[in-house]
């Protein structure tokens, strides 16, 4: 595991400051992956078609709005995953005091 190291005269007010902003960080991407499921689970509802399936099974031309239609689905799902794997990622911070 790699170690990230900052130095300042002022550890504690620091560290509280980093732990505040993560956190902050943390709800505002689980605020927005709240509204991108939403949005995902409009199209899988309407196609009746889990996201993770649509490059395999739907093209734009199944689809009511074509391309755009097709294009606003993959955003969403790429959207999401980049979203989850954010999330992943800054819940795995360990702090650790020398």
């Amino acid at each position: 595991m790699a170690e990230i190291i900052l130095k300042t005269d002022n550890p504690d007010r620091v560290t509280d400051l980093i732990k505040r902003a993560i956190a902050a960080e943390i709800d505002r991407i689980e605020k927005n992956l709240k509204f991108t499921k939403k949005r995902l689970q409009a199209f899988e509802d309407k196609y009746n078609q889990p996201s993770h399936q649509l490059k395999n099974r739907l093209t734009a031309e199944d689809m009511d709005g074509g391309d755009l239609e097709y294009l606003e689905w993959a955003g969403e799902y790429k959207l999401f995953l980049e979203l989850e794997e954010q999330i992943k990622v800054l819940k795995s911070l360990e702090y650790v005091n020398p």
